[in-house]
């Protein structure tokens, strides 16, 4: 079994007992993997008899030595990114004990994508080592980054062995410690990541203790996943392969949080201006004003072995970028950060209406380096109702809806230098020719192929289309998501049980997705659809208390099951599912702006919330109890 530490952009992957043996076990930060095979060996005989993790940051070890002596093993995550080993050895007997301690290691400073083996050949490195007071490992990559690794320890050194012989009197103690600092050049990089210490409150009480459990650590898996660079806070995707600022999930993700924890949008919305597309390049398909799919600090996508640094490969990161940027002025008035990014948002706008002219009126794509470019990635997700793949190029039913929400929000708040009434008239052709072309009499098509053919299958996207305003057939939308074949009981699937490629625990054909879910809720809530938002924030929030941990993972089965299952293929921490407890408590309390902040709360009988929101800089309690509301003015946790 894993454990996973991680703060501020670096985490750390190794066994129960402290050692790193898997493939993927590790030191990692900027993408790159600094250290790898640790293991610590006693000369007597130990065994691991506890372990247990504190909050991200901290993972404790205990052993037994024979009958007379413990271990205690101590891993932490520092402020500035140094990862610090600490053995406590006690003797618990009235006998004096010899020991000897080894801890060996290696330090490979890989790429993240090597360790995945993805990019090709693998890189021959000529690491330094340099032994002055503090060790140091140092290599020049072939990006000409320095990134080097700085040793401290109180144990002798032996190359890549470090060691004591210890002697303990009876009842003596005695302690030892390794540390790892990670240090990157920076003169190179636009972006970067900060040495900054981090706080996030949790915001929100209730009278539920296992409720409270679900909110306690959403923050801490936020916390894991949140990484400060100099352009403000970022939420990185997800541990291990994901551990990056992602368009869509970052943004989702400060969505959801914007009420609560607003410096997440401020912080996202200047980072990924600054690696907005300028020009066409086919190798990573960047474009003008389109908004990233993936950013990547490590050494192959720097030297351009591969084009992740940063790959624009999606088509719904851009308008979700207009749609951020639009709730961050409504909730904050923070005109100054707008008027900052209206170039950037007006670039990003240009590029949807120059998609939607070269798709024939929509936004559609080919297969890159991802077959898929919304967030159903996989190469299966978007199938037809004969369970095949639908033939590129595509257009997504959601991504349109985001489209349509993002032209009429920088109309109507003048987020751009463009004329606001054309911006509103291609809005509402869009809106015409996507209510004709994708509605199949009782739903509306998941996509359509390049040919205009709808895929017929009924799936979970269409329910994002609720807190855009550009269907229809809204009701019929928000009824049939929750017949049998669509809602499991643990949540919305995300393809209904009765088409050919539904698998309950395939990743996008039948499983549960907790972003997803919490979209859709946000969407019943603009609705005033309070009964449906109820039933599902309930069923996803009543899964999280029964999954390990409290913890929302990336996905779950969509079995209908006495109890939520796992997939295996589920990354945890997810920040977007951490984010989208909040995202249920807004649904909840009926949270929306409409120049004054409007409270409209629903909330499952018996249960009570005293949360934080920030409204116009301003931070404001809510106390509700099923449809009652206390707002005290002005109070801050």
């Amino acid at each position: 079994m894993s454990v996973i530490l991680s703060y501020n952009g670096a985490f750390v992957v190794t066994r129960e007992n402290g050692d790193m043996k898997g493939t993927y076990d590790g030191f990692y930060i900027f993408d790159t993997r600094f250290l790898r095979g640790v293991r610590l060996k006693l000369n007597h005989h130990s065994v691991l008899i506890g372990a247990a993790q504190e909050g991200s940051r901290k993972a404790y070890s205990h052993f037994s030595i024979g009958d007379r002596a413990v271990l205690l093993r101590k891993r932490e995550i520092r402020d500035d990114w140094t990862y610090r080993e600490e053995f406590q050895l006690y003797n618990t007997s009235r006998e004096v004990i010899e020991l000897r301690i080894e801890y060996t290691f290696k330090v490979p400073i890989e790429d993240v994508f090597e360790v995945r083996k993805f990019g090709g050949e693998k890189i021959k490195r000529r690491v330094k080592r340099s032994f002055k007071e503090e060790s140091e490992y140092l290599y020049l990559g072939k990006d000409k980054i320095e990134r080097n690794l700085k040793l401290k320890t109180n144990l002798q050194r032996e190359k890549n062995m470090l060691f004591a012989e210890v002697t303990l009197e009876p009842l003596q103690k005695e302690i030892f410690y390794v540390e790892f600092s990670p240090r990157i050049s920076r003169d190179r990089l636009d972006v970067f990541l900060t040495e900054k210490s981090l706080n996030l409150p949790n915001v929100v009480s209730t009278n539920m203790t296992w409720l409270d459990r679900i909110f306690e650590r959403a923050v801490e898996d936020l916390v894991a996943l949140t990484a400060y660079t100099n352009h403000g806070m970022v939420p990185f995707a997800g541990i291990p392969y994901y551990a990056c600022p992602f368009g869509r999930d970052s943004i989702i993700t400060s969505w959801f949080l914007l009420p609560y924890y607003p410096q997440y949008a401020q912080g996202t919305l200047r980072f990924f201006a600054k690696i907005q597309g300028k020009k066409f390049d086919p190798l990573n398909e960047e474009e003008p004003g389109k908004i990233p799919h993936e950013f990547r600090f490590g050494e192959l996508s720097h030297a351009k072995r591969i084009p992740f640094a940063p790959y624009y490969g999606t088509v719904d990161a851009t308008p979700l970028y207009i749609i951020l940027a639009s709730e961050y002025l409504q909730w904050s008035g923070d005109k100054d950060l707008i008027e900052k990014l209206k170039p950037n948002l007006t670039a990003a706008v240009e590029w949807i209406l120059r998609k939607l002219e070269e798709g024939g009126g929509y936004i559609r794509y080919k297969a890159g380096m991802l077959a898929n470019q919304g967030w159903k990635d996989s190469k299966e997700g978007i199938p037809t109702e004969k369970g095949l793949p639908t033939k590129h190029p595509i257009a997504l039913v959601e991504v349109q809806g985001y489209a349509y929400k993002a032209l009429r929000d920088a109309a109507l708040l003048e987020l751009t230098f463009l004329d606001s009434k054309m911006l509103e008239r291609e809005a509402k052709k869009l809106k015409k020719r996507f209510n004709k072309d994708f509605w199949t009499g009782n739903f509306y098509a998941l996509a359509l192929d390049g040919e205009n053919n709808p895929s017929k299958v009924v799936s979970s996207n269409v329910g994002h289309l609720l807190f855009t305003g550009i269907a229809k057939y809204e009701k019929e939308i928000s009824e049939r998501l929750f017949e049998e074949d669509m809602f499991s009981g643990w949540g919305i699937r995300t393809l209904s049980s009765k088409e050919e490629a539904y698998n309950p625990f395939s990743y996008h054909n039948g499983s549960i997705w907790p972003h997803d879910n919490a979209i859709i809720a946000l969407g019943l809530s603009l609705r005033r659809e309070k009964e449906k938002v109820r039933i599902l924030s309930e069923a996803v929030l009543k899964a999280a208390k029964l999954l390990p941990n409290a913890q929302l993972p990336e996905l779950y089965s969509g079995l209908e099951s006495e109890y939520p299952l796992l997939c295996p293929r589920a990354n945890a921490p997810q920040a977007w599912s951490a984010a989208s407890v909040f995202a249920f408590l807004t649904a909840l309390l009926g949270l929306r702006v409409d120049e004054k902040l409007i409270v409209d709360p629903s909330l499952p009988e018996g249960i009570r919330i005293t949360t934080r929101v920030v409204f116009r800089g301003k931070s404001h309690w809510i106390k509700a109890k099923g449809k009652e509301v206390v707002r005290l003015e002005g109070r801050i946790f």
